[in-house]
């Protein structure tokens, strides 16, 4: 376990630091869909907020941390040659011109989304998410068996197909990613709170033991635990990197 640590957890963590941004303006989008199916001003408001640091951290901290590594020394041959400073200020001022251009449009934004008016009632029925949490939960499966594939090539014929090198694990990760924000963004859509008095007639779908929001949560931890498994996977198969012949 300490030397998966040693090889895989700097990057993780660096994975993490410059994905935190994407994430939390991606999941500010999802509070703030939440805030107005719910006529929760509270939660547009926690959304704009959310946006604002991600903006920030993009902005100041991602890209001074990108043009000290890529344009001022990351190697050797960069070090001798010093630091490219005109780039470097090029970059940071563009950088500090969108942090107030995203600013003023995040302002306008929240001004235009506090005055909209609680929206219609939909159910997951109206929007087929039953049949997109399946179709989700069908296409993580497939990349789990995609993944087990040149396992069984190996064990086989003693070799990767080329099918699988055609075609990497990567880009079926991130299409079932986008699947996912996507059948998610339809969950937002519905309205998962009720009122007593109206629970027969519009929240039917909240009376069944299992509802296609749990096939999307499942469908999830199916996920994740296929992508860890892949990354070190695919380290295995290619042999740090280089791709045995086929």
């Amino acid at each position: 376990m300490m030397m998966l640590c040693w090889f895989y957890c700097v990057d993780f963590a660096k994975l993490l630091y410059f994905a935190s941004a994407p994430v939390l303006f991606i999941a500010s989008l999802f509070v703030l869909k939440r805030g107005v199916r719910g006529a929760r001003q509270g939660l547009r408001t926690a959304a704009f907020i959310m946006m604002f640091v991600a903006l920030i951290k993009i902005c100041i901290f991602d890209v001074r941390m990108v043009s000290d590594n890529f344009l001022c020394g990351i190697g050797e041959q960069l070090s001798i040659k010093g630091c490219n400073k005109s780039w470097q200020k090029m970059l940071e001022l563009g950088a500090l011109l969108l942090l107030v251009l995203g600013s003023f449009g995040l302002f306008q934004m929240h001004r235009f989304f506090l005055r909209i008016k609680q929206p219609t009632t939909l159910t997951p029925d109206d929007v087929n998410l039953r049949f997109w949490a399946n179709l989700c939960l069908v296409s993580t499966i497939g990349m789990v068996v995609w993944q087990c594939a040149p396992w069984a090539g190996y064990l086989t014929i003693g070799r990767i197909p080329a099918l699988f090198i055609a075609l990497p694990w990567q880009y079926l990760a991130i299409f079932n990613l986008v699947l996912l924000l996507f059948v998610f963004w339809k969950a937002e859509s519905c309205n998962w709170n009720y009122d007593v008095r109206k629970r027969k007639e519009k929240m039917a779908h909240l009376n069944q033991t299992w509802t296609a929001k749990d096939t999307l949560w499942m469908t999830v931890f199916i996920y994740l635990i296929t992508i860890a498994l892949s990354y070190v996977a695919h380290d295995v198969l290619t042999q740090g990197g280089k791709l045995p012949p086929v």
